[in-house]
């Protein structure tokens, strides 16, 4: 059941199995192959150890989450996730006060996204960092209010020109997507067509809420999701390569960027959702060393920066010249790992 569905409840546990199966679904949603396991007694050795044997009877692949009432451990193998980031979210989720708290922490903590009524970290209340940033867009706009026309001509200007640049990205994920797929299908590595698979379902999303964009916050969501797709591809490329994945992408800290001059609007419309076409080549394409878009700190530069300012200097916007993709070579595949593990006693 497990290995079927990602997730098992044993009768007499206190964890709710529809919270778990989300919880689950949020993580490979992002990329990772975990699977959670929660047992009603103790198991023999503790938690780590039945992890870890749980792996070995699922084929060795992945990532394996188990809790029972006095400890939790894991177990992981090719996949995503460090034994850095693995430890921290454990040390989190000892804090649970039941068992599906305990899922909830590790996971948010795992992903830096809030799961149900966990946040990362094991923190609570309001994420400030964004709402500091939407204060910060609602003052600029009432400042811009009282401004005159030709701020508002400048506010529009720069959405229009933030969603050309998010339109150009959209088509460079497409070609990515394209590009790799031959690569995926060859693959030995359980977690690369996982993480493939993520990225055309982050990609697909980020367009279909671009095209229904009407506000920079609505943008900014599509901006998220379209860096999410491109470290979802950047962790593909690094499997493929023997390397490990490259680190999650950063939201951005709320500032004002130094002016910068919009860049003209692409055409409407984009890629299909399920086989992107080939588009051409534009001003931006993922670098050698790509560990993140930083689609939306940019944005937050052009939308910010143009409700507290109208002026605007000359030049492009990121700044790279066009070129063709990087690693079109064929790759020495790895097909090695290391088995890691840990765990530790809730703290109840």
């Amino acid at each position: 059941m497990l290995d079927a569905q990602g997730f098992f409840v044993e009768t007499g546990s206190d964890a709710s199995p529809g919270a778990v199966e989300a919880a689950v679904q949020e993580a490979r949603f992002e990329g990772g192959n975990l699977s959670v396991a929660i047992v009603a007694s103790e198991p023999a050795g503790g938690a780590t150890v039945f992890a870890e044997s749980t792996l070995d009877e699922m084929g060795g692949v992945g990532t394996v989450f188990a809790v029972g009432p006095e400890t939790v451990g894991w177990a992981s193998e090719g996949d995503i996730y460090t034994r850095e980031q693995l430890d921290e979210a454990t040390d989190v989720s000892l804090d649970g006060g039941s068992d599906t708290e305990v899922v909830e922490l590790f996971v948010a903590t795992l992903i830096d996204q809030p799961v149900g009524g966990a946040e990362p970290g094991g923190g609570g209340g309001l994420p400030w960092g964004w709402i500091l940033l939407f204060v910060l867009m609602a003052g600029g706009a009432f400042l811009f209010w009282r401004a005159n026309q030709s701020s508002k001509r400048s506010k529009a200007s720069a959405f229009e020109s933030a969603r050309g640049e998010v339109k150009k990205r959209l088509d460079d994920v497409a070609n990515d997507i394209i590009d790799l797929e031959d690569d995926v299908a060859g693959s030995s590595l359980a977690a690369v067509p996982v993480l493939y698979e993520s990225a055309t379902a982050a990609y697909s999303k980020a367009l279909k809420d671009y095209e229904r964009a009407e506000s920079p916050a609505q943008l900014m969501t599509t901006a998220e999701e379209l860096d999410q797709a491109i470290w979802q591809l950047d962790s593909v490329e690094a499997l493929l390569d023997g390397r490990p994945a490259p680190p999650r992408p950063v939201k951005p800290k709320p500032q004002t960027p130094p002016p910068q001059a919009p860049s003209r609007p692409s055409s409407s419309g984009g890629p299909s959702v399920t086989t992107p076409p080939r588009v051409p080549d534009t001003t931006y394409r993922r670098p050698n060393r790509r560990s993140s878009s930083n689609t939306t700190a940019v944005l937050t530069g052009i939308l910010v920066g143009a409700m507290g300012s109208s002026r605007r200097s000359s030049g492009g916007v990121f700044g790279r010249s066009s070129g063709g993709r990087s690693g079109s070579s064929r790759r020495t595949r790895s097909s090695s790992s290391t088995r890691m593990r840990g765990g530790g006693r809730r703290r109840r």
